[in-house]
């Protein structure tokens, strides 16, 4: 049985999400590049993401790796909100 594992975790320093698989591989999302386009109603809805990323690192890589993923998710953030 092959064990596959993922760890991810938010780089303050570098302001992005890293995910290292079991062979020390990295991804790395920037999050300045991941949110470049995303378009926010108000300037105070950047925190969705940014709390996101911090507290939620491996749901940040999922929605950043679907193409309008982090603008649908701060879109329903605010319908919720």
């Amino acid at each position: 049985m092959e064990l596959n594992y993922t760890i991810y975790r938010y780089d303050a320093d570098r302001n992005a999400v890293i995910m290292t698989d079991m062979d020390g591989r990295e991804l790395v999302i920037e999050c300045d590049k991941a949110e470049a386009n995303v378009i926010y109603e108000e300037p105070l809805d950047a925190a969705y993401l940014s709390r996101l990323a911090r507290e939620e690192p491996a749901s940040y890589v999922s929605f950043a790796l679907k193409p309008g993923g982090l603008q649908r998710y701060v879109e329903a953030m605010v319908e919720f909100n």
